[in-house]
C-alpha cells in the first residue's frame, strides 16, 4: 500500500522539529552561510512578503550567524535581467537556468548553494526554521 504522500511530509518535517531537525539544520548552514532573496518590483507576494515577515526572519538568520542578502530585478517577467544581479551573485542565477518568476531565496555556502525556495510557501517550510 502507498503512504499518502503529504501524510509522510508532515511526519518527517514534525520528526525533524522534535528530534532537533531545525538546530541541524542551522548548524549545517553556518557559519559563514547567508540566504540570497531575490524579489522583483513589480511582485505583490515579495511586498507582502518584505511587510510580514522579511525583519523578524533576518533577525533571527543573524541571530543564528547567517547572512542575508537582496537582489531586486524590476519584473517578475525577467528575473535573469543582467544588469539587476550584482557580478559576485550571477553565479547564482546561471546556475538555475530556468529561474521564473518571484520571489526566490537561496542558501548558499561558499559558492555552493545548499538549497532553493521558489515561493513563500517553500520559504516557510525549508528556511524559515534557519531563523528559529
Amino acid at each position: 500500500m502507498m503512504a499518502n504522500r503529504r501524510a509522510l511530509l508532515i511526519g518527517i518535517g514534525a520528526s525533524l522539529l522534535v528530534g532537533g531537525g531545525a538546530s541541524r539544520l542551522v548548524q549545517a548552514a553556518a557559519p559563514g552561510s547567508w540566504v540570497l532573496y531575490v524579489s522583483a518590483a513589480d511582485c505583490r507576494v515579495c511586498r507582502t512578503w518584505e511587510v510580514d515577515h522579511k525583519d523578524a526572519f533576518v533577525r533571527g538568520l543573524q541571530k543564528n550567524g547567517i547572512g542575508f542578502r537582496t537582489v531586486t530585478v524590476s519584473s517578475l517577467r525577467d528575473v535573469r535581467e543582467d544588469a539587476a544581479w550584482p557580478a559576485d551573485l550571477k553565479w547564482v542565477r546561471d546556475a538555475y537556468a530556468n529561474i521564473r518568476g518571484t520571489p526566490w531565496f537561496f542558501v548558499i555556502s561558499g559558492h555552493s548553494i545548499q538549497m532553493a525556495a521558489n515561493s513563500t510557501d517553500m520559504w516557510r517550510t525549508k528556511l524559515l526554521p534557519l531563523a528559529a
